[in-house]
Parts: C-alpha cells; sequence; structure tokens
C-alpha cells in the first residue's frame, strides 16, 4: 500500500520555523527556484557595489535571493535578488524576512524564466512597492526602480 505524503501548507506564522534553501512561497505552497547561473551573481554584485557606493549609509543593500513577505494571508513569500532598504523605513539593520516593504527590489532575469513568472512577480513587488518599473536593454536583467532614489 503506497502512502500518500501531502505537501506542506505554510502559514504566516511559520515565518520565524522556514526551512533553509532557495524557493519562494506562493499562497502557502513552497516553489523550489532552481540555482542561479555564474553570470547572475556577477550582476548582483555590480548592483550591491553601485548601491553601496552611491547611497553609501543612507540605507542596506543585500543580495542573494532576499525573502520579502508580499502578503500574511494568503501567505505570499518572495526571493528577491537585490534589495534596497532605507534607514528612514528600517532604522535597524533588517534581520529574517523582510516585513517591511523595502525601497528597491532588483531581479536579474534568466532565459529560462518564463513571461508569466516575470509578470506574477512584478505584480507581487508592485502590490507592496512604490516604483516605476524600467527594463533595461538586455534580455537578461530587468529593474523595479523607486521614484525617490
Amino acid at each position: 500500500m503506497a502512502a500518500i505524503l501531502e505537501k506542506k501548507r505554510y502559514t504566516y506564522e511559520d515565518i520565524k520555523s522556514l526551512p533553509e534553501g532557495n524557493y519562494e512561497i506562493i499562497d502557502g505552497e513552497r516553489i523550489d527556484i532552481t540555482p542561479t547561473q555564474f553570470y547572475h551573481g556577477e550582476y548582483e554584485g555590480i548592483f550591491y557595489e553601485l548601491l553601496k557606493k552611491h547611497l553609501k549609509d543612507k540605507g542596506y543593500v543585500a543580495v542573494g535571493e532576499i525573502g520579502i513577505v508580499i502578503s500574511k494571508k494568503p501567505f505570499r513569500l518572495r526571493a528577491a535578488d537585490v534589495v534596497y532598504i532605507s534607514k528612514e523605513r528600517s532604522p535597524e539593520r533588517p534581520k529574517g524576512m523582510l516585513e517591511i516593504p523595502p525601497d528597491l527590489v532588483i531581479e536579474i532575469l534568466s532565459p529560462d524564466n518564463t513571461s508569466t513568472e516575470i509578470s506574477d512577480k512584478i505584480k507581487d513587488y508592485l502590490s507592496i512597492l512604490r516604483t516605476n518599473i524600467t527594463k533595461p536593454h538586455s534580455r537578461h536583467s530587468g529593474l523595479a526602480c523607486p521614484r525617490s532614489l
């Protein structure tokens, strides 16, 4: 007799005990993310350096699939490539998943990203950010840029 395994449904109450790994949670369901390619990490590093140089000590920059809470019910957690959050918005350095919307989110697009995936992510970010969306000419990168920067 085969056992039927139920997928774990995550809720906002699970946020402090989420397992390590590369994934997003969409409406309570864990969606695994494929590790990125080398160029992806290079772009993250470039954006990190540019933001740190330009914004200096005005806020905090982080890279590498940073968890951002989009909604608590249903629980949606997105993993962003690069985020910036100002000290005005978060006087203390953020810890854990970001529950305060960042000032800036940058997503590095990969050739295997589908238009639906990209569109859904942009909609989620727009639901929490006050932004303009800029699409650089390269088909491998995308940028959400707040008006205030």
